[in-house]
C-alpha cells in the first residue's frame, strides 16, 4: 500500500526507529550470550531435527518437482 497508495494515512508508526530495534536486538544477544551450552546444544539438535523435516516434507510436496 505504500507504493500504490502513498497519500492514505497510517494510523500507526513504531516508537523510537531506529533506537528502539537496535536496543531490543542487543538486550536478546545479551541474553543469548548467557546461556549454557547445554541449551545450545539442545538447541543445535532440534533445529538440525526441524531442518531435515522442513526439507523432506517440502521436497516431497513441491509443485515444481512435479
Amino acid at each position: 500500500m505504500r507504493h500504490k497508495h502513498p497519500e492514505i494515512h497510517r494510523g500507526f508508526r513504531a516508537p523510537g526507529v531506529p533506537f528502539t530495534p537496535i536496543i531490543a536486538i542487543a538486550f536478546c544477544l545479551l541474553l543469548v550470550a548467557g546461556l549454557n551450552w547445554e541449551t545450545w546444544l539442545r538447541f543445535v539438535i532440534w533445529f538440525a531435527i526441524g531442518l531435515v523435516i522442513y526439507f523432506n516434507y517440502s521436497y516431497k510436496h513441491s509443485k515444481l518437482r512435479n
